[in-house]
């Protein structure tokens, strides 16, 4: 499945190839990042997605932990944790993001009373999701 999609002001355009998972997340730094209750993410290996157009602004929200945005709108567009082979980019910033809906909630355990019936019926974890066997 190939998706696109790119930040509010149009700098940043990215391509995203095979789609592994998508989820919400709950976890208190990506609410802060993103100034929303939660915030929804597709998984892709880290090369399978490329920037078509704008280099990403960076910044590093904890020790291996790279967030991408665009430096001019601020528009959050991935996530991506050194220690892991896949990064995470924001659903809101695909061109049809209904394409991929979310499967499950992580970080639960951080979640805000306003956004427990956000994906109602998914499974709710509350760490990180368990490893598919």
């Amino acid at each position: 499945m190939r998706l696109e999609g790119g930040c509010l002001c149009g700098r940043l355009r990215y391509r995203l190839e095979r789609v592994k998972s998508a989820y919400w997340c709950h976890c208190t730094m990506c609410r802060r990042a993103s100034g929303s209750a939660a915030l929804p993410w597709v998984s892709v290996a880290r090369e399978d997605v490329t920037f078509v157009s704008g280099t990403p602004a960076v910044f590093e929200s904890s020790p291996g932990v790279a967030r991408r945005f665009c430096g001019n709108c601020g528009s959050p567009i991935v996530f991506d944790m050194a220690r892991e082979s896949d990064v995470d980019v924001t659903i809101g910033t695909l061109d049809d993001p209904d394409r991929v809906p979310p499967t499950h909630h992580i970080w639960g355990s951080s979640a805000l009373h306003l956004a427990r019936d956000l994906g109602e019926g998914l499974p709710h974890y509350d760490g990180e999701r368990p490893s598919d066997p």
